[in-house]
C-alpha cells in the first residue's frame, strides 16, 4: 500500500446528463482494468448546503433517480510531491457502463433548527459496455448466406464500438444458429466469447477508447517502455497450469470411423480430452484436427508486479514495457528475457483524509493505492477471454420441408446435393425467420431403415439446429387424407403425390371384424382389392363423370 496524491478527472452521465466531478471529491475508488474489459466502482462526494446559506447545490441527485443508462468516464494520475520525480505522468484511463448505484445522504443538525442533508456519498459500480448489455441479451436468431461479423453487428447494440480483423469472422457461413435462453444462462456475451474461444482468436478492449476488437492475433505494435525499478516493489514469476491431456478427433461415422491424436508436447501418457463427431465428410474431420492442433493449450510464464508508488510508465492492459537492467533490474533476473504486455491491472484507492471540505473542488486529493499488474510475453500467443458459459445445442424449430418437384399442390420429395460436399440434402424452410432455408442430412429421421419414405413438401418437421448445421428430428403432422375416422380404429398407409394419383394400404374394422384394403387411383381409374370376413374382392372400375 502507498500513499498518493492522485490527479483524477471523473464525468458522470446519470438521467442523460454529464456530471463532472472534481478529483478532490472522489473518496475511493476500485478498478479491475483486463485486457479484453473492466470492472470496479468509483465513489466521491456531493455538497448541498445552499439552502442553509452555503455555496454549493447539488446538481447530481435530480439524475442519479433516474433509471437511464449511465456511464463512467475516469481518469487518474500521479500529483508526486517528491519534485524530482517526474513532472508528467502517464494517466490510467477507462469507461464503462453504470451497472448500480447508491447514494447516503449525511444528516446534520448542529448549528441548525432542523436535522438537513448537507452532502451525499454517491457510488456507482460499472463495466465495459458488452460485459454489462451482452450479459442481459439472450437472443434467439438464425442466418444463412452470412458472416459472422454481420451475426455481431447486428446484435452487438447501439453501446459497443466493436472492430474486425479476423478471416473467421468475414468468412461466409451458409449457417449461425443460436437460442441463448435465460434460464440456462448463456448469454450473447457468452456466445461471442464461446466463438472467440472455439475458433482461437482475440477480444481485445481499448480502455482509453472505449472500444472492442475481435483479431486473429494480439497486437504487438507500440513502443516498448521502460520500467524504473523505483516503480516497483515486488516481480514475481508465476508458471501457469500445463495441459497434461492429448487431444483427439474421434468420427464415429459407420462408413468410415476414424480416430486422429493431436500432438501434445507436454501430455501425460493415457490422458486424452477427445472430441466427437459424426460426419460423412472427411473434410470436416481435417477441419477439426487442424483447429484442434492451432490450440494454444497454456499460456507460458507470466510476471506480477506490485507498485511502490505510481508507475511512471503507461501501465494499462496493452501497453510493453522493458524489466531489465535498463531500468535498473538484476541481470539475473528471469524477467529480463523479452519485453511484457500488461494484461490486467487492478487498483485499489481510498482517500486517507476524512474531511471532505479539505479537498473540495479541488483537481487532486490524498490516498492510500494499491496497483498490481500481471504481465505476459509480447511474444505470447495464447488467448485471454474472460470466463464464460457455453450455448446450449441443440435447439428446435418447425420447418416445412421445401420441393422444387411438380405442382405446388403436389405430395412430393425432393434430394438436392450440397455444392460443397456432394452429399444429399432435404431443404428446409423456416417462417419464425422469413422462411429462410436450412440444409438437413437426407436421413431416415424417423423409422426403420427399410420403409423408404421420404419427407414431402410442405410436410411440418421439428428441425435441430447446432450452432452451424441442422439435422430433421421428427414429422408433427399427418399427411392430408392418411388419417382415418377413430371409429373404425384403423391404421393407413397413403403413398403417392396427389388425391387423384395415390395407393393407399388400409386396416380398420367393420362390425369388429377386421377390414384390409388396398386401393390404387389414378384419376378417375382405380383398382382395390379388399379382404374381408368370408370375402376378398379384386375390383377394377373407371369412376363415371370427371
Amino acid at each position: 500500500m502507498m500513499k498518493e496524491r492522485l490527479t483524477l478527472s471523473l464525468t458522470v452521465n446519470v438521467g442523460g446528463a454529464d456530471h463532472p466531478i472534481p478529483g478532490g471529491d472522489v473518496r475511493g475508488l476500485s478498478l479491475t482494468m483486463t485486457s479484453h474489459g473492466v470492472e470496479g466502482w468509483v465513489e466521491f462526494v456531493v455538497q448541498d448546503d445552499s439552502a442553509h446559506g452555503g455555496k454549493y447545490k447539488d446538481e447530481v441527485l435530480a439524475d442519479f433517480v433516474k433509471p437511464d443508462l449511465g456511464t463512467v468516464n475516469l481518469s487518474f494520475t500521479a500529483a508526486h510531491w517528491d519534485s524530482t520525480t517526474e513532472k508528467s505522468l502517464p494517466a490510467i484511463a477507462t469507461s464503462g457502463i453504470i451497472i448500480d448505484k447508491s447514494v447516503v445522504e449525511r444528516v446534520f443538525q448542529r448549528e441548525l433548527k432542523q436535522a438537513a442533508v448537507l452532502f451525499r456519498v454517491y457510488r456507482v459500480r460499472f463495466a465495459d459496455p458488452a460485459s454489462v448489455l451482452w450479459r442481459q441479451h439472450f437472443p434467439c436468431d438464425l442466418f444463412t448466406q452470412k458472416t459472422m461479423q454481420a451475426v455481431i453487428d447486428a446484435h452487438k447494440g447501439a453501446s459497443a464500438a466493436v472492430s474486425y480483423d479476423w478471416d473467421a469472422l468475414t468468412a461466409q457461413r451458409e449457417l449461425v444458429f443460436f437460442h441463448l435462453d435465460p434460464d440456462h444462462g448463456a448469454s450473447f456475451y457468452d456466445f461471442v466469447m464461446w466463438f472467440v474461444a472455439r475458433y482461437e482468436g482475440v477480444f481485445s478492449f481499448d480502455h482509453a477508447q472505449g472500444t472492442y476488437a475481435i483479431t486473429k492475433a494480439k497486437d504487438t505494435s507500440g513502443e516498448v517502455k521502460t520500467l524504473p525499478r523505483d516503480d516497483v516493489a515486488e516481480v514475481r514469476s508465476v508458471f501457469p497450469q500445463i495441459t497434461r491431456s492429448r487431444p483427439r478427433v474421434l468420427n464415429s461415422y459407420t462408413e468410415s470411423p476414424a480416430t486422429r491424436p493431436v500432438d501434445g508436447a507436454q501430455a501425460a501418457s493415457g490422458i486424452f480430452r477427445d472430441v466427437l463427431l459424426r460426419t460423412p465428410i472427411a473434410q470436416d474431420v481435417d477441419d477439426r484436427v487442424t483447429l484442434e492442433t492451432s490450440r494454444s493449450l497454456a499460456p507460458s510464464r507470466e510476471l506480477s508486479l506490485d507498485f511502490a508508488r505510481f508507475p511512471t510508465v503507461a501501465i494499462v492492459p496493452g501497453s510493453l514495457v522493458d524489466i531489465s537492467k535498463k531500468g535498473g533490474f538484476s541481470s539475473e533476473l528471469l524477467a529480463g528475457t523479452e519485453p511484457f504486455r500488461v494484461y490486467h491491472l487492478r487498483v485499489e484507492a481510498r482517500a486517507f483524509d476524512a474531511n471532505q471540505d479539505r479537498t473540495n473542488r479541488e483537481a487532486s486529493t490524498g490516498f492510500e493505492v494499491e496497483i498490481e499488474a500481471r504481465l505476459e510475453a509480447k511474444s505470447e500467443a495464447c488467448p485471454r477471454l474472460p470466463a464464460f458459459r457455453p450455448p446450449r445445442y441443440p435447439a428446435y424449430l418447425e420447418g416445412k420441408v421445401v420441393s422444387e418437384t411438380g405442382e405446388d399442390t403436389d405430395v412430393t420429395y425432393q434430394i438436392y446435393q450440397d455444392e460443397v460436399t456432394n452429399a444429399d440434402i432435404y431443404k428446409v424452410k423456416i417462417p419464425l425467420f422469413a422462411d429462410q432455408i436450412v440444409a438437413a442430412p437426407f436421413d431416415p429421421h424417423q423409422g426403420s431403415g427399410t420403409f423408404y419414405i421420404p419427407a414431402y413438401k410442405n410436410a411440418r418437421v421439428l428441425v435441430a439446429l447446432d450452432f452451424d448445421r441442422v439435422w430433421i428430428d421428427r414429422l408433427l403432422d399427418w399427411r392430408d387424407g392418411a388419417r382415418v375416422p377413430q371409429s373404425g380404429q384403423g391404421q393407413q398407409i397413403l403413398l403417392g403425390s396427389s388425391a387423384q394419383s395415390n395407393t393407399s394400404v388400409l386396416h380398420d374394422y367393420e362390425s369388429d371384424a377386421p377390414v384390409f384394403r388396398i386401393l390404387r387411383t389414378n384419376a378417375k381409374d382405380t383398382a382395390m382389392l379388399r379382404i374381408e370376413e368370408g370375402a376378398m374382392i379384386l375390383q377394377v372400375k373407371e369412376t363415371e363423370g370427371e
